[in-house]
Protein backbone atom coordinates (compact mmCIF):
# COMPACT_ATOMS: atom_id res chain seq x y z
CA UNK A 1 0.00 0.00 0.00
CA UNK A 2 2.91 2.35 0.67
CA UNK A 3 3.90 2.17 -3.00
CA UNK A 4 0.40 3.27 -3.91
CA UNK A 5 0.56 6.15 -1.44
CA UNK A 6 3.98 7.20 -2.78
CA UNK A 7 2.61 7.05 -6.30
CA UNK A 8 -0.33 9.23 -5.29
CA UNK A 9 1.99 11.84 -3.82
CA UNK A 10 4.17 11.77 -6.93
CA UNK A 11 1.14 12.36 -9.14
CA UNK A 12 -0.14 15.16 -6.88
CA UNK A 13 3.26 16.87 -6.96
CA UNK A 14 3.36 16.46 -10.75
CA UNK A 15 -0.11 18.00 -11.03
CA UNK A 16 0.91 20.94 -8.82
CA UNK A 17 4.04 21.53 -10.89
CA UNK A 18 1.99 21.26 -14.08
CA UNK A 19 -0.54 23.79 -12.74
CA UNK A 20 2.25 26.18 -11.74
CA UNK A 21 3.82 25.82 -15.19
CA UNK A 22 0.44 26.29 -16.90
CA UNK A 23 -0.33 29.38 -14.79
CA UNK A 24 3.09 30.79 -15.70
CA UNK A 25 2.40 30.18 -19.40
CA UNK A 26 -1.07 31.72 -19.14
CA UNK A 27 0.23 34.81 -17.37
CA UNK A 28 3.01 35.13 -19.94
CA UNK A 29 0.48 34.86 -22.78
CA UNK A 30 -1.76 37.33 -20.94
CA UNK A 31 1.09 39.85 -20.72
CA UNK A 32 1.90 39.35 -24.39
CA UNK A 33 -1.73 39.70 -25.36
CA UNK A 34 -2.12 42.87 -23.29
CA UNK A 35 1.04 44.25 -24.85
CA UNK A 36 -0.41 43.48 -28.28
CA UNK A 37 -3.73 45.16 -27.39
CA UNK A 38 -1.90 48.14 -25.86
CA UNK A 39 0.28 48.47 -28.97
CA UNK A 40 -2.83 48.29 -31.15
CA UNK A 41 -4.54 50.97 -29.06
CA UNK A 42 -1.38 53.05 -29.11
CA UNK A 43 -1.27 52.78 -32.89
CA UNK A 44 -4.91 53.84 -33.03
CA UNK A 45 -4.20 56.76 -30.68
CA UNK A 46 -1.35 57.89 -32.91
CA UNK A 47 -3.67 57.71 -35.91
CA UNK A 48 -6.23 59.81 -34.03
CA UNK A 49 -3.56 62.37 -33.17
CA UNK A 50 -2.47 62.43 -36.81
CA UNK A 51 -6.09 63.06 -37.83
CA UNK A 52 -6.33 65.92 -35.32
CA UNK A 53 -3.13 67.35 -36.72
CA UNK A 54 -4.32 67.11 -40.32
CA UNK A 55 -7.75 68.58 -39.46
CA UNK A 56 -6.11 71.46 -37.60
CA UNK A 57 -3.66 72.05 -40.39
CA UNK A 58 -6.33 71.88 -43.08
CA UNK A 59 -8.68 74.24 -41.20
CA UNK A 60 -6.00 76.90 -40.68
CA UNK A 61 -4.63 76.65 -44.22
CA UNK A 62 -8.17 76.76 -45.66
CA UNK A 63 -8.99 79.99 -43.82
CA UNK A 64 -5.73 81.77 -44.55
CA UNK A 65 -5.95 80.95 -48.23
CA UNK A 66 -9.47 82.36 -48.33
CA UNK A 67 -8.01 85.50 -46.83
CA UNK A 68 -5.13 85.30 -49.29
CA UNK A 69 -7.64 85.82 -52.13
CA UNK A 70 -8.22 89.30 -50.73
CA UNK A 71 -4.50 89.95 -50.70
CA UNK A 72 -4.30 88.76 -54.31
CA UNK A 73 -7.08 91.17 -55.27
CA UNK A 74 -5.21 94.07 -53.72
CA UNK A 75 -1.89 93.03 -55.24
CA UNK A 76 -3.47 92.87 -58.69
CA UNK A 77 -4.98 96.35 -58.34
CA UNK A 78 -3.08 98.46 -55.75
CA UNK A 79 -5.12 101.57 -56.63
CA UNK A 80 -8.39 99.67 -56.03
CA UNK A 81 -11.08 101.76 -54.38
CA UNK A 82 -12.50 100.06 -51.31
CA UNK A 83 -15.95 101.53 -51.55
CA UNK A 84 -17.31 97.98 -51.47
CA UNK A 85 -15.06 96.86 -48.61
CA UNK A 86 -17.85 95.57 -46.40
CA UNK A 87 -19.24 93.46 -49.22
CA UNK A 88 -15.82 92.02 -50.09
CA UNK A 89 -14.84 91.31 -46.46
CA UNK A 90 -18.21 89.75 -45.57
CA UNK A 91 -17.84 87.48 -48.59
CA UNK A 92 -14.43 86.34 -47.30
CA UNK A 93 -15.89 85.65 -43.83
CA UNK A 94 -18.73 83.59 -45.29
CA UNK A 95 -16.31 81.42 -47.22
CA UNK A 96 -14.16 80.85 -44.14
CA UNK A 97 -15.03 78.79 -41.07
CA UNK A 98 -13.15 80.43 -38.24
CA UNK A 99 -12.15 83.96 -39.31
CA UNK A 100 -13.52 86.62 -36.94
CA UNK A 101 -11.82 89.84 -38.10
CA UNK A 102 -10.12 90.97 -41.33
CA UNK A 103 -7.94 94.07 -41.52
CA UNK A 104 -6.04 95.77 -44.36
CA UNK A 105 -3.06 97.98 -43.50
CA UNK A 106 -1.47 99.85 -46.44
CA UNK A 107 2.04 100.84 -45.36
CA UNK A 108 1.34 98.93 -42.13
CA UNK A 109 -1.38 101.32 -40.98
CA UNK A 110 -4.85 99.83 -40.57
CA UNK A 111 -7.17 101.50 -43.09
CA UNK A 112 -9.94 98.93 -43.41
CA UNK A 113 -11.36 96.48 -40.87
CA UNK A 114 -14.33 94.12 -40.86
CA UNK A 115 -16.50 93.90 -38.94
CA UNK A 116 -16.13 97.51 -37.89
CA UNK A 117 -18.41 97.21 -34.87
CA UNK A 118 -16.30 96.75 -31.77
CA UNK A 119 -13.08 97.36 -33.71
CA UNK A 120 -13.40 101.10 -34.36
CA UNK A 121 -10.32 101.90 -32.25
CA UNK A 122 -8.17 99.79 -34.52
CA UNK A 123 -8.65 102.10 -37.53
CA UNK A 124 -5.56 104.21 -38.09
CA UNK A 125 -3.41 101.96 -35.89
CA UNK A 126 0.22 102.00 -37.02
CA UNK A 127 1.65 98.53 -36.43
CA UNK A 128 5.13 100.00 -36.13
CA UNK A 129 4.13 101.61 -32.85
CA UNK A 130 3.24 98.24 -31.26
CA UNK A 131 6.41 96.10 -30.95
CA UNK A 132 4.60 92.80 -30.26
CA UNK A 133 2.61 93.10 -33.51
CA UNK A 134 5.27 94.81 -35.58
CA UNK A 135 7.63 91.94 -34.89
CA UNK A 136 5.29 89.41 -36.53
CA UNK A 137 4.62 91.69 -39.48
CA UNK A 138 8.35 92.17 -40.03
CA UNK A 139 8.68 88.36 -39.96
CA UNK A 140 6.00 88.04 -42.66
CA UNK A 141 7.84 90.66 -44.76
CA UNK A 142 11.12 88.87 -44.22
CA UNK A 143 9.87 85.41 -45.30
CA UNK A 144 7.51 86.93 -47.95
CA UNK A 145 4.99 84.32 -46.94
CA UNK A 146 1.86 84.02 -44.84
CA UNK A 147 2.97 84.02 -41.21
CA UNK A 148 0.86 82.67 -38.32
CA UNK A 149 1.29 84.76 -35.18
CA UNK A 150 0.06 83.84 -31.73
CA UNK A 151 -2.06 82.42 -30.23
CA UNK A 152 -2.99 85.63 -28.43
CA UNK A 153 -5.80 86.75 -26.13
CA UNK A 154 -8.38 88.65 -28.14
CA UNK A 155 -9.89 91.96 -27.05
CA UNK A 156 -13.31 90.58 -28.01
CA UNK A 157 -12.73 87.61 -25.69
CA UNK A 158 -11.29 84.15 -26.23
CA UNK A 159 -8.09 83.34 -28.01
CA UNK A 160 -7.08 83.49 -31.61
CA UNK A 161 -4.23 83.31 -34.06
CA UNK A 162 -3.41 86.08 -36.50
CA UNK A 163 -2.44 85.29 -40.05
CA UNK A 164 -0.18 88.04 -41.42
CA UNK A 165 -0.40 88.11 -45.23
CA UNK A 166 2.24 90.42 -46.75
CA UNK A 167 0.99 92.13 -49.96
CA UNK A 168 3.37 93.09 -52.77
CA UNK A 169 2.54 95.09 -55.88
CA UNK A 170 4.93 93.11 -58.08
CA UNK A 171 4.51 89.36 -57.40
CA UNK A 172 6.39 87.12 -57.71
CA UNK A 173 9.39 89.49 -57.39
CA UNK A 174 8.02 91.05 -54.23
CA UNK A 175 10.13 94.18 -54.35
CA UNK A 176 7.41 96.77 -53.87
CA UNK A 177 5.72 96.26 -50.51
CA UNK A 178 2.12 97.51 -50.34
CA UNK A 179 1.14 96.57 -46.82
CA UNK A 180 -0.30 93.70 -44.84
CA UNK A 181 -3.60 91.85 -44.53
CA UNK A 182 -4.24 90.58 -41.00
CA UNK A 183 -6.77 87.82 -40.40
CA UNK A 184 -7.88 86.89 -36.86
CA UNK A 185 -8.84 83.20 -36.59
CA UNK A 186 -10.90 82.01 -33.59
CA UNK A 187 -8.78 79.40 -31.80
CA UNK A 188 -11.61 77.79 -29.81
CA UNK A 189 -13.72 77.32 -32.93
CA UNK A 190 -10.68 76.02 -34.78
CA UNK A 191 -9.91 73.43 -32.06
CA UNK A 192 -13.53 72.30 -31.85
CA UNK A 193 -13.67 71.79 -35.60
CA UNK A 194 -10.42 69.81 -35.56
CA UNK A 195 -11.84 67.36 -32.96
CA UNK A 196 -9.50 68.32 -30.13
CA UNK A 197 -12.25 68.30 -27.51
CA UNK A 198 -13.26 64.77 -28.48
CA UNK A 199 -9.61 63.66 -28.51
CA UNK A 200 -9.09 65.03 -24.99
CA UNK A 201 -11.83 62.80 -23.60
CA UNK A 202 -9.37 59.91 -23.89
CA UNK A 203 -5.91 61.47 -23.98
CA UNK A 204 -3.95 64.45 -22.69
CA UNK A 205 -3.00 67.02 -25.34
CA UNK A 206 -0.53 69.87 -25.32
CA UNK A 207 0.74 72.34 -27.92
CA UNK A 208 3.74 74.58 -28.26
CA UNK A 209 5.16 76.84 -30.92
CA UNK A 210 3.89 80.40 -30.36
CA UNK A 211 4.50 82.49 -33.50
CA UNK A 212 5.03 79.31 -35.57
CA UNK A 213 8.28 78.36 -33.85
CA UNK A 214 7.44 74.66 -33.69
CA UNK A 215 9.05 72.52 -31.00
CA UNK A 216 11.31 75.46 -30.03
CA UNK A 217 8.38 77.74 -29.35
CA UNK A 218 6.64 78.46 -26.08
CA UNK A 219 3.89 76.28 -24.69
CA UNK A 220 0.36 77.63 -25.21
CA UNK A 221 -2.13 74.80 -24.69
CA UNK A 222 -2.65 71.91 -22.27
CA UNK A 223 -0.40 70.62 -19.51
CA UNK A 224 3.36 71.03 -20.12
CA UNK A 225 3.98 67.64 -18.47
CA UNK A 226 2.42 65.99 -21.52
CA UNK A 227 5.66 66.50 -23.46
CA UNK A 228 7.58 64.41 -20.91
CA UNK A 229 5.19 61.44 -21.13
CA UNK A 230 4.09 61.80 -24.75
CA UNK A 231 3.44 58.60 -26.70
CA UNK A 232 3.38 60.61 -29.96
CA UNK A 233 4.05 64.08 -31.33
CA UNK A 234 2.97 65.73 -34.57
CA UNK A 235 3.89 68.93 -36.41
CA UNK A 236 1.13 71.23 -37.67
CA UNK A 237 2.74 72.86 -40.69
CA UNK A 238 1.86 76.32 -41.99
CA UNK A 239 3.09 78.09 -45.13
CA UNK A 240 5.93 79.16 -42.86
CA UNK A 241 6.68 77.57 -39.49
CA UNK A 242 4.68 75.08 -37.45
CA UNK A 243 3.20 74.06 -34.10
CA UNK A 244 4.09 70.93 -32.22
CA UNK A 245 1.28 68.90 -30.66
CA UNK A 246 1.90 66.08 -28.20
CA UNK A 247 -0.36 63.45 -26.65
CA UNK A 248 0.03 61.30 -23.53
CA UNK A 249 -2.09 58.70 -21.78
CA UNK A 250 -4.81 60.09 -19.51
CA UNK A 251 -5.23 56.58 -18.10
CA UNK A 252 -4.01 53.14 -19.04
CA UNK A 253 -4.71 52.62 -22.73
CA UNK A 254 -6.24 49.24 -21.89
CA UNK A 255 -9.12 51.03 -20.18
CA UNK A 256 -10.27 52.14 -23.64
CA UNK A 257 -10.83 48.52 -24.64
CA UNK A 258 -13.63 46.19 -23.41
CA UNK A 259 -12.60 44.25 -20.30
CA UNK A 260 -13.31 40.89 -21.94
CA UNK A 261 -10.96 41.76 -24.77
CA UNK A 262 -8.20 42.85 -22.39
CA UNK A 263 -8.48 39.66 -20.31
CA UNK A 264 -9.31 37.32 -23.21
CA UNK A 265 -6.39 34.97 -22.50
CA UNK A 266 -7.32 34.51 -18.85
CA UNK A 267 -11.03 34.18 -19.62
CA UNK A 268 -10.31 31.36 -22.05
CA UNK A 269 -7.20 29.72 -20.58
CA UNK A 270 -8.12 29.44 -16.89
CA UNK A 271 -11.49 27.71 -17.48
CA UNK A 272 -9.73 25.35 -19.89
CA UNK A 273 -7.01 24.69 -17.30
CA UNK A 274 -9.67 24.09 -14.63
CA UNK A 275 -11.53 21.65 -16.90
CA UNK A 276 -8.30 19.83 -17.78
CA UNK A 277 -7.20 19.57 -14.15
CA UNK A 278 -10.68 18.47 -13.09
CA UNK A 279 -10.81 15.89 -15.87
CA UNK A 280 -7.35 14.59 -15.04
CA UNK A 281 -8.21 14.46 -11.34
CA UNK A 282 -11.37 12.50 -12.03
CA UNK A 283 -9.53 10.08 -14.31
CA UNK A 284 -6.72 9.66 -11.77
CA UNK A 285 -9.24 9.19 -8.98
CA UNK A 286 -11.01 6.49 -10.97
CA UNK A 287 -7.65 4.89 -11.77
CA UNK A 288 -6.56 5.08 -8.13
CA UNK A 289 -9.84 3.59 -6.97
CA UNK A 290 -9.58 0.78 -9.48
CA UNK A 291 -5.93 0.21 -8.62
CA UNK A 292 -6.64 0.26 -4.90
CA UNK A 293 -9.48 -2.21 -5.35
CA UNK A 294 -7.19 -4.46 -7.34
CA UNK A 295 -4.80 -4.48 -4.36
CA UNK A 296 -7.33 -4.44 -1.53
CA UNK A 297 -9.83 -6.88 -0.16
CA UNK A 298 -13.26 -5.29 -0.55
CA UNK A 299 -14.68 -6.82 2.65
CA UNK A 300 -11.97 -6.31 5.25
CA UNK A 301 -10.08 -3.51 3.44
CA UNK A 302 -6.89 -5.45 4.05
CA UNK A 303 -4.32 -5.90 1.27
CA UNK A 304 -5.32 -8.79 -0.97
CA UNK A 305 -3.29 -11.72 -2.28
CA UNK A 306 -1.91 -9.74 -5.22
CA UNK A 307 -0.49 -6.97 -3.06
CA UNK A 308 0.81 -9.38 -0.40
CA UNK A 309 2.63 -11.55 -2.93
CA UNK A 310 4.25 -8.49 -4.51
CA UNK A 311 5.42 -7.26 -1.08
CA UNK A 312 6.68 -10.57 0.20
CA UNK A 313 8.56 -11.27 -3.03
CA UNK A 314 10.49 -8.02 -2.51
CA UNK A 315 11.15 -9.06 1.09
CA UNK A 316 12.36 -12.53 0.04
CA UNK A 317 14.71 -11.06 -2.58
CA UNK A 318 16.11 -8.60 -0.06
CA UNK A 319 16.73 -11.40 2.44
CA UNK A 320 18.53 -13.46 -0.21
CA UNK A 321 20.79 -10.55 -1.16
CA UNK A 322 21.58 -9.74 2.47
CA UNK A 323 22.91 -13.22 3.14
CA UNK A 324 20.43 -13.89 5.92
CA UNK A 325 20.75 -10.50 7.64
CA UNK A 326 17.29 -9.39 6.58
CA UNK A 327 15.33 -12.17 8.31
CA UNK A 328 11.57 -12.26 8.34
CA UNK A 329 8.74 -14.66 9.09
CA UNK A 330 5.37 -15.59 7.63
CA UNK A 331 2.26 -16.40 9.64
CA UNK A 332 -0.58 -18.37 8.07
CA UNK A 333 -3.84 -17.79 9.97
CA UNK A 334 -7.03 -19.71 9.30
CA UNK A 335 -10.39 -19.51 11.09
CA UNK A 336 -11.57 -22.82 12.58
CA UNK A 337 -15.01 -24.09 11.65
CA UNK A 338 -15.78 -20.97 9.57
CA UNK A 339 -18.11 -22.95 7.30
CA UNK A 340 -20.15 -23.92 10.35
CA UNK A 341 -20.54 -20.25 11.31
CA UNK A 342 -21.85 -19.46 7.82
CA UNK A 343 -24.22 -22.40 7.89
CA UNK A 344 -25.51 -21.62 11.37
CA UNK A 345 -25.82 -17.84 11.38
CA UNK A 346 -25.67 -16.93 7.69
CA UNK A 347 -23.10 -15.32 5.43
CA UNK A 348 -23.68 -11.88 6.94
CA UNK A 349 -22.49 -13.25 10.28
CA UNK A 350 -19.51 -14.84 8.54
CA UNK A 351 -18.61 -11.50 6.96
CA UNK A 352 -18.77 -9.79 10.34
CA UNK A 353 -16.49 -12.46 11.82
CA UNK A 354 -13.96 -11.92 9.01
CA UNK A 355 -14.06 -8.13 9.51
CA UNK A 356 -13.62 -8.48 13.28
CA UNK A 357 -10.74 -10.92 12.80
CA UNK A 358 -9.00 -8.54 10.40
CA UNK A 359 -9.36 -5.61 12.80
CA UNK A 360 -8.04 -7.62 15.75
CA UNK A 361 -5.03 -8.82 13.78
CA UNK A 362 -4.20 -5.27 12.65
CA UNK A 363 -4.47 -3.94 16.21
CA UNK A 364 -2.07 -6.57 17.48
CA UNK A 365 0.65 -6.32 14.83
CA UNK A 366 3.43 -3.76 14.58
CA UNK A 367 3.31 -0.88 12.11
CA UNK A 368 5.91 -2.55 9.90
CA UNK A 369 4.00 -5.85 9.73
CA UNK A 370 1.74 -6.61 6.78
CA UNK A 371 -1.46 -8.64 7.01
CA UNK A 372 -3.49 -9.70 3.99
CA UNK A 373 -6.61 -11.68 3.36
CA UNK A 374 -5.66 -14.37 0.89
CA UNK A 375 -9.23 -15.55 0.31
CA UNK A 376 -12.05 -17.14 2.26
CA UNK A 377 -11.06 -17.34 5.92
CA UNK A 378 -7.29 -17.44 5.31
CA UNK A 379 -4.93 -14.62 6.32
CA UNK A 380 -1.17 -14.26 5.80
CA UNK A 381 1.08 -12.06 7.88
CA UNK A 382 4.55 -10.77 6.98
CA UNK A 383 6.74 -10.13 10.03
CA UNK A 384 9.93 -8.24 9.08
CA UNK A 385 12.99 -8.26 11.39
CA UNK A 386 12.00 -11.49 13.18
CA UNK A 387 15.02 -13.69 13.83
CA UNK A 388 13.84 -16.55 16.06
CA UNK A 389 10.90 -18.85 16.69
CA UNK A 390 10.64 -17.43 20.23
CA UNK A 391 9.72 -14.04 18.74
CA UNK A 392 7.08 -15.75 16.62
CA UNK A 393 5.64 -17.50 19.66
CA UNK A 394 5.25 -14.19 21.47
CA UNK A 395 3.42 -12.72 18.49
CA UNK A 396 1.32 -15.86 18.07
CA UNK A 397 0.19 -15.77 21.69
CA UNK A 398 -0.76 -12.10 21.35
CA UNK A 399 -2.73 -12.82 18.19
CA UNK A 400 -4.55 -15.77 19.72
CA UNK A 401 -5.51 -13.68 22.71
CA UNK A 402 -6.69 -10.71 20.61
CA UNK A 403 -8.70 -12.83 18.17
CA UNK A 404 -10.21 -15.51 20.38
CA UNK A 405 -10.68 -13.89 23.79
CA UNK A 406 -13.87 -11.98 22.94
CA UNK A 407 -16.78 -13.39 20.95
CA UNK A 408 -18.23 -11.52 17.98
CA UNK A 409 -21.72 -10.17 18.61
CA UNK A 410 -24.11 -10.76 15.75
CA UNK A 411 -27.71 -9.77 16.39
CA UNK A 412 -28.49 -11.62 19.66
CA UNK A 413 -25.79 -14.25 19.15
CA UNK A 414 -22.29 -14.49 20.61
CA UNK A 415 -20.00 -16.15 18.10
CA UNK A 416 -16.75 -17.52 19.49
CA UNK A 417 -13.74 -17.44 17.19
CA UNK A 418 -10.87 -19.91 17.07
CA UNK A 419 -7.90 -19.74 14.71
CA UNK A 420 -5.07 -22.00 13.72
CA UNK A 421 -1.69 -20.36 13.09
CA UNK A 422 1.29 -21.73 11.26
CA UNK A 423 4.60 -20.02 10.62
CA UNK A 424 7.77 -20.12 8.54
CA UNK A 425 11.01 -18.33 9.47
CA UNK A 426 13.27 -17.38 6.60
CA UNK A 427 16.50 -19.31 6.08
CA UNK A 428 18.86 -19.96 3.18
CA UNK A 429 17.43 -23.47 2.94
CA UNK A 430 14.30 -22.27 1.14
CA UNK A 431 14.64 -22.70 -2.60
CA UNK A 432 12.00 -20.06 -3.23
CA UNK A 433 9.18 -18.10 -1.64
CA UNK A 434 6.62 -20.75 -2.56
CA UNK A 435 8.39 -23.28 -0.40
CA UNK A 436 8.36 -20.92 2.57
CA UNK A 437 4.61 -20.22 2.22
CA UNK A 438 3.94 -23.94 1.81
CA UNK A 439 5.75 -24.62 5.10
CA UNK A 440 3.67 -21.98 6.91
CA UNK A 441 0.46 -23.45 5.48
CA UNK A 442 1.56 -26.97 6.42
CA UNK A 443 2.19 -25.98 10.03
CA UNK A 444 -1.14 -24.13 10.11
CA UNK A 445 -2.98 -27.29 8.98
CA UNK A 446 -1.04 -29.35 11.52
CA UNK A 447 -2.22 -26.93 14.21
CA UNK A 448 -5.78 -27.16 12.89
CA UNK A 449 -5.67 -31.00 13.11
CA UNK A 450 -4.31 -30.85 16.65
CA UNK A 451 -7.12 -28.45 17.61
CA UNK A 452 -9.68 -30.79 16.04
CA UNK A 453 -8.23 -33.88 17.80
CA UNK A 454 -8.20 -32.02 21.11
CA UNK A 455 -11.88 -31.11 20.75
CA UNK A 456 -12.81 -34.67 19.77
CA UNK A 457 -10.88 -36.07 22.73
CA UNK A 458 -12.86 -33.85 25.10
Amino acid sequence: MQDLVDRHWSVKIAICLLIIFAVGCIESLDRNQKTFVRDSLLGRAKEELSIVRSELEAAIVSDIYVANSLATLVAANPEFEFSGWDLIASSVLRKSNHIRVIGLAPDDVIAHIYPLEGNEKALGLDYRTIPSQWRTIRKAQEVQEIFIAGPVNLVQGGRGVIARVPIYEDPPYNRRYWGVCSVVIDLDSLFQNAGIEKFEHKYNLAMRGIDSKGSDGEHFYGDPKVYENAFATEQVYFPYGSWMIAASEKQDLLSHSPWYQVHAVRLIAYPMLFILVLSFSLVFRLYSTANRRSLQDSLTHLPNRRYFMYTIERQFEAAEKSGGKENFAILSIDLDKFKQINDTYGHAAGDKVLIATAERIKRTLRGSDVVARMGGDEFLVLLPRVTSSNDIDVINIALQKAICQSPVIYEQHLINIHVSVGYALYSDDFADLEAMIKLADSRMYQEKRRQSQRVNTY
